[in-house]
């Protein structure tokens, strides 16, 4: 866990040093996470995979290419997974993320702040069956409380893989997945020369 924030405050303060003149800082939240399987005919019929909340941190800078439009790029460690259920035993799987959303930022006023765009994953620590590579498509809004503050939601909708399995395992199926994650974040701007006040 201190080699991950220690990369990610790396990749901060590289940020910090080649882009001083962009808005960034850091930011941490709530994961809702979702681990949806399909196709897997009775391969599963009796066993559960179940949400479960976790957390992210991580990094952020911007840009804006004028008032309303921006583009944003971020560096996070984002801890997801599922709550696998099967003959009446539990288990909370963990599947540990470096996640690059990058985003085009659409800002009809200084307050408010809409975002979209892919997001790349790789996992670093998790479930065999998981592939190590993750995208989605992100979308969000977020409040910018004040120049230093700002709170969020994001919706993190994944893309189909598939579980790797071996062909007894697997038994004629073919079953993929997605990851399926709700964020709740606050952020704090560390550096913002947005709109600088006079």
């Amino acid at each position: 866990m201190k080699k991950h924030i220690c990369l990610l405050l790396f990749v901060f303060l590289f940020s910090l040093i080649s882009f001083g003149q962009f808005k960034g800082g850091m930011k941490g939240g709530v994961n809702f996470c979702d681990l949806i399987v399909s196709e897997s005919g009775d391969l599963f019929s009796d066993q559960s995979f179940k949400g479960k909340t976790s957390y992210h941190i991580g990094t952020y800078i911007q840009k804006s290419f004028n008032e309303q439009l921006a583009w944003q790029i971020e560096v996070l460690f984002s801890n997801k997974g599922y709550i696998h259920e099967h003959e009446g035993q539990k288990t909370n799987v963990s599947l540990n993320y470096i996640n690059w959303p990058i985003f085009i930022v659409y800002r009809p006023i200084e307050l408010l702040e809409f975002e979209l765009g892919p997001e790349f994953g790789y996992m670093i620590s998790g479930d065999d069956m998981i592939s190590n590579f993750d995208m989605g498509i992100d979308i969000g809004a977020r409040v910018n409380i004040s120049r230093k503050f700002l709170a969020g939601v994001r919706y993190n909708q994944g893309l189909p893989f598939k579980l790797k399995l071996d062909n007894t395992e697997s038994d004629g199926y073919n079953p993929t997945y997605y990851n399926s994650v709700f964020q709740i974040y606050i952020g704090f701007n560390l550096i913002n020369d947005h709109k600088k006040e006079e």
